[in-house]
């Protein structure tokens, strides 16, 4: 029955930034704290000086997170969301892409071990921003979305911890 439930979980994740909605953004928060878990035992392996054995389906896991982030940065600019919350769920997903490439090519258990850190912290990051991004999606400001195309996010946009939702 998780299963089933994971598996609709990711299908409906899967989908267009048309289709998402604060549930989804929700359900991608989720995600990132069963990611956290997983890659906590991840972590523990590497600092124990062993390098952590990974398995297809964590991989193909964190991809799936990080390909969702770049849909759920652009439901948030249909949605009329803050551009920093788009702008971070962008800049959230090319990290744990990075952060995935540096795992899978680590050549010792220290650099699995920062590859790790380097994704938990961006767990952390997912939970907080799914939950801001659900919450502006149901508290619209009142201000008209603006039509055409979206101004271009920063380089670096706040960590999510910073940014306000107003």
């Amino acid at each position: 029955m998780l299963k089933q439930i994971s598996l609709a979980s990711a299908l409906a994740l899967m989908a267009g930034p048309a289709s998402a909605s604060p549930e989804l953004a929700e359900l991608w928060g989720a995600k990132a704290a069963t990611l956290a878990g997983d890659s906590a035992a991840l972590l523990d392996t590497a600092r124990q000086g062993r390098q952590p054995a990974l398995d297809e389906e964590y991989v193909i896991e964190v991809e799936r997170f990080a390909f969702n982030a770049t849909r759920l940065g652009g439901w948030t600019q249909q949605a009329g969301i803050p551009s920093a919350i788009g702008c971070s769920f962008l800049s959230l997903g090319e990290a744990a892409e990075m952060e995935l490439e540096a795992l899978e090519g680590a050549r010792s258990a220290r650099a699995s071990a920062d590859a790790l850190n380097g994704l938990m912290s961006l767990f952390a990051d997912a939970r907080s921003l799914s939950a801001a991004a659900a919450w502006s999606a149901r508290h619209p400001s009142g201000h008209p979305v603006a039509l055409g195309t979206p101004a271009a996010c920063p380089e670096m946009p706040a960590r999510i911890n910073r940014v306000a939702v107003r």
